[in-house]
């Protein structure tokens, strides 16, 4: 299975999810590069491999964020970018568009501050619970990413999706048994989280089989 991916925000009910998104976006890193804006940066857990590639990174977050001030660089709303036209060469955002209640707004705000062949790199849910309570409005299929993005004036370059069926299930019943491990009994679930390993093997079974994915990367190009 080759090696696991961990970040800062990983956990051991999790650590499977956080293992995807790091391995995608080592993927595409290469396609960023110069100024790259993080919308909905948070705690930035992505900050090392981020900055491997690009000149300057700035993290934007909304002011009544939930992650705290720490790895924030500039406050502001998704929806009214704080900055001028073209002032950025990518854009990257991670788990934030579902949180989004005008995700067309979004789409066309990170079009109008990218320079023209800028990248932008998401990562939004298809199958996962509520969270963020009540700031969570929408899941996203690849079909309905296309359409958004293209209508906001991006060429679509891939969208990819992380895990399959397993990988979705495993996780979603970690996270509703995590909720049970207060105190003590924590430490009687950590045998049961070893469920994602399997995760990892059962999704190599049918690779075509994806339509349950629990997330997907979407690459996107201004023009």
């Amino acid at each position: 299975m080759g090696m696991i991916e961990r970040n800062k925000n990983s956990s051991p009910h999790n650590w499977l999810l956080h293992h995807y998104y790091i391995r995608s976006l080592k993927k595409h890193a290469v396609h960023l590069g110069g100024r790259i804006l993080d919308i909905g940066c948070g705690i930035k857990p992505f900050r090392e491999i981020i900055e491997s590639h690009c000149e300057k990174y700035i993290g934007l977050e909304h002011p009544a964020s939930l992650h705290g001030w720490q790895s924030v660089d500039v406050a502001g709303d998704a929806l009214v970018l704080p900055f001028r036209n073209e002032s950025f060469d990518a854009a990257v955002s991670f788990s934030v568009m579902e949180h989004v209640p005008e995700p067309q707004i979004f789409l066309s705000e990170a079009f109008r501050v990218l320079k023209p062949g800028g990248r932008a790199l998401l990562m939004t849910p298809l199958m996962w619970g509520e969270h963020e309570i009540p700031h969570d409005y929408y899941r996203y299929t690849r079909y309905g990413l296309r359409y958004l993005a293209e209508k906001a004036g991006f060429e679509v370059i891939s969208i990819e999706p992380n895990g399959g069926y397993w990988s979705m299930a495993i996780l979603r019943f970690n996270y509703w048994l995590n909720r049970l491990g207060k105190g003590p009994w924590r430490y009687l679930l950590m045998p049961i989280w070893l469920n994602q390993y399997a995760a990892l093997l059962l999704d190599k079974i049918d690779r075509a089989y994806t339509v349950d994915a629990a997330t997907f990367t979407t690459l996107l190009k201004k023009p």
